[in-house]
């Protein structure tokens, strides 16, 4: 091996007699090569270097510096310079001792999962070998991956293009860094580098139970994040969520009404993936029921699908030993016009009778009656604009 660097050093170094189109370019040292180094006539200079994945070599004198690229004559130069800081014109001679360009690899360092060496194939992309190295981890800073050729040239590669191509949903991140990175050739001896960034995170605002911005961990999704926000408050409407990316001008809409009322499970698609800047927003809802009386709670409760009157009433706190078996209820008949009925909430409470455990419907007013409070009750029951001529029946 050693005779065959010196011919090959012969031939980049002094050059050959005979220069013609066929001749071969001087080679470039690229990481992992081995160096030897002799100085003249200061042997205490005399080193044996590795080229380091970055590309790097650290050496007496010069500290640490760009090595993959060079030819052997423009390392022995750049050695020369360096050591006429404190050596009296050097006499020095690199001779490469080992080098491995038959085998074509690409390194792979920083945030991801399993940063490695990893044999370049023909035809591999950035993302092939991002993948291979399993792929960016949550705090990876993919705006700016670097690209370290062997020949010192650097290449910034951003991975959260907005350009996306025409879907009928939105790229999960997993998606979009393929997509993106598949269009990024490699050069045998490329470093990758990805750097640790900010950690990703997401913001929920609204009717849930802690808004806040959320830290996003790997592959999160709407109800990860809702999770993290403590969930949805009693008043949050689950029918108009707004999702807003980074970037983009309008939020997009989301019914997760049927997912997580109804239990429809047909509906996951819409439990999307969150991407790092997205907005979340829960409005609260205007499908209410007005709840007043003698119940330990009263006050204004979010109409759930298929609600009856017993599930408000259990919401507020009323219990058969309430001293009441009467209750109130006002809706909107047809003309719009406030209709009462009198119920009986002995036979829902035992009995379960479907007939006056009524369905609910939104701007519906409960009133369980209470000889103490009753003249404050009715002026409450005035302020939602409900007749008091209604309650004639108590």
């Amino acid at each position: 091996m050693r005779a065959w660097c010196l011919l090959l050093l012969s031939i980049g170094v002094a050059g050959a007699g005979a220069a013609g189109p066929s001749e071969p370019s001087p080679y470039r040292c690229s990481p992992s090569d081995v160096l030897e180094v002799t100085v003249a006539p200061q042997h205490t200079f005399d080193r044996t270097v590795t080229i380091q994945p970055d590309g790097t070599i650290s050496y007496p004198v010069l500290g640490r510096f760009q090595a993959a690229g060079l030819t052997v004559a423009e390392l022995e130069a750049k050695l020369r310079d360096g050591l006429n800081a404190e050596l009296v014109d050097p006499q020095v001679s690199v001779v490469l001792k080992e080098f491995k360009q038959a085998v074509r690899r690409v390194n792979l360092l920083g945030a991801v999962h399993n940063p490695n060496v990893f044999e370049l194939k023909e035809g591999d992309t950035l993302a092939d070998v991002l993948v291979a190295g399993g792929n960016p981890t949550p705090r990876a800073d993919l705006r700016h991956v670097t690209l370290m050729h062997a020949s010192g040239a650097t290449t910034v590669v951003d991975l959260i293009s907005k350009e996306e191509p025409a879907a009928a949903q939105p790229e999960a991140p997993a998606e979009r860094i393929w997509r993106l990175g598949r269009n990024v050739p490699l050069q045998a001896g490329d470093v990758i580098l990805v750097r640790e960034g900010a950690a990703p995170t997401a913001l929920v605002l609204g009717e849930v139970n802690k808004p806040g911005s959320y830290e996003i961990q790997g592959e999160t999704r709407l109800l990860d994040l809702l999770a993290l926000a403590g969930g949805p408050a009693p008043k949050a409407d689950l029918r108009r969520i707004s999702l807003r990316h980074a970037g983009d001008p309008e939020p997009r809409t989301l019914d997760l009404q049927p997912l997580l009322v109804l239990g429809d499970t047909s509906q996951t698609a819409l439990n999307v993936s969150i991407q790092p800047g997205d907005t979340v927003v829960l409005a609260e809802t205007d499908q209410v029921v007005y709840v007043a009386g003698r119940v330990a709670r009263p006050g204004i409760y979010a109409l759930k699908p298929n609600q009856r009157v017993l599930d408000v009433l259990l919401d507020t706190g009323y219990g058969a030993d309430a001293g009441t078996h009467t209750a109130t209820l006002v809706h909107r008949g047809p003309d719009g016009k406030p209709v009462a009925r009198k119920l009986d909430l002995n036979k829902i409470m035992a009995k379960g009778d479907l007939a006056e455990n009524e369905l609910l419907r939104p701007g519906d007013v409960l009133y369980v009656p209470d000889k103490r409070t009753k003249r404050q009750t009715l002026e409450m029951l005035n302020l939602l604009l409900v007749p008091l001529s209604l309650f004639h029946l108590w």
